[in-house]
């Protein structure tokens, strides 16, 4: 049986040379967000996700996916390209006018607001699967920092990864909004990659 292409893909197109001002830039940034405590964000919006998409659907009902859907991917769109510049993917700063960063979403499925509740539990497998390839992602992104550091240039093995990583938690993100019935996983289909 072959499988159908996951509604969420992700594609980066990354930059022969990385700039170390950026590395040092972005370590910068990620202690200041570090700082500031974000992961109770984190967590806070893990239970208020599900929570809002269920008022939404229950007041929109069938015109969640047309109408709000892609008022959310526009945002997620732009963290996507937040954080492939943090995650040393791009050098180019988060916009609202394209990025090297491609988030595509297709919304699909039928949302209801018991649905959308239920995500929370339903999740749990691919949060828990998100904090342990961003336990990794944080010591490839080590990696990745001292060889741009070194020699302009993040090591293919290692940006592949953190693309990766940044794919799967923003599959989680569209399905626990509820913007996709399919699940978050780590396959990635030839349609992932820019046109030649």
């Amino acid at each position: 049986m072959i499988a159908s292409v996951h509604p969420v893909q992700l594609h980066v197109d990354r930059p022969q040379r990385t700039s170390r001002v950026h590395v040092i830039t972005r370590l910068l940034l990620l202690l200041a967000i570090g700082a500031l405590g974000c992961s109770a964000v984190y967590w806070a919006l893990y239970l208020a996700l599900p929570a809002v998409a269920a008022l939404l659907i229950s007041r929109d009902g069938e015109r969640y996916l047309s109408e709000d859907a892609p008022r959310a991917v526009r945002v997620l769109r732009w963290f996507a390209s937040a954080y492939g510049y943090l995650w040393l993917l791009t050098d180019v700063l988060p916009t609202t006018h394209g990025s090297p960063v491609d988030l595509q979403v297709t919304p699909a499925g039928s949302p209801t607001p018991s649905s959308a509740l239920l995500r929370i539990i339903t999740s749990i497998p691919a949060i828990l699967l998100v904090v342990i390839l961003s336990a990794v992602a944080s010591l490839a992104w080590i990696v990745g920092a001292v060889a741009i550091l070194l020699t302009q240039r993040m090591p293919g093995p290692v940006a592949d990864f953190l693309t990766m990583a940044l794919r799967v938690q923003f599959r989680l993100i569209a399905y626990h909004l509820s913007i996709v019935d399919r699940y978050p996983t780590l396959a990635q289909s030839s349609l992932e990659h820019a046109p030649a």
